[in-house]
């Protein structure tokens, strides 16, 4: 690991003994097929993976800035700050909520804290595209598995 202090992760058994979460974290949040932001701990943004450059407000020029700046509704700030500061206040659950920041994409949005050694360095911002969530639960409520099952296994689920 590259971190000095044990993670929680291994501390707790949720990760092989031997292997660093960092080995894959990076191609892990590249690949995710949903977008992720990383904030330090004052909102500058200091990371957004492909998926939100791609679906999202996300440019090379606002790494290293105040997401602040990029709000569009005057709202929206106070609103994060509140949020922000109950992480600073020691929440440690998620805020999740649902947003359509550019007036027609409706996203739901899970804002976390992260914290090493349990001091609050940033937080993560992971965000689903709402329509392709609905569309996901829509199928699975007509026909269950059987839908996914058809793309996934064409030749029909293994013997049981």
């Amino acid at each position: 690991m590259t971190s000095q202090a044990e993670p929680a992760e291994a501390a707790e058994s949720r990760i092989a003994k031997d292997w660093g979460l960092d080995e894959w974290a990076d191609r892990l949040i590249e690949q995710a097929g949903v977008g992720v932001t990383i904030l330090n701990r004052h909102g500058t943004v200091m990371y957004y993976n492909k998926w939100a450059s791609e679906h999202l407000d996300r440019r090379p020029e606002y790494i290293g800035n105040d997401v602040r700046k990029r709000h569009r509704r005057a709202v929206t700030n106070p609103r994060l700050d509140a949020m922000l500061k109950l992480f600073e206040d020691g929440r440690l659950e998620p805020v999740r909520y649902v947003a359509r920041p550019y007036g027609k994409t409706t996203i739901l949005v899970t804002v976390s804290p992260i914290r090493v050694d349990g001091e609050l360095v940033g937080f993560s911002q992971i965000v689903l595209l709402k329509d392709e969530v609905q569309e996901l639960c829509a199928r699975f409520d007509e026909s269950g598995r059987e839908s996914f099952e058809r793309e996934m296994l064409p030749n029909g689920p293994p013997a049981t």
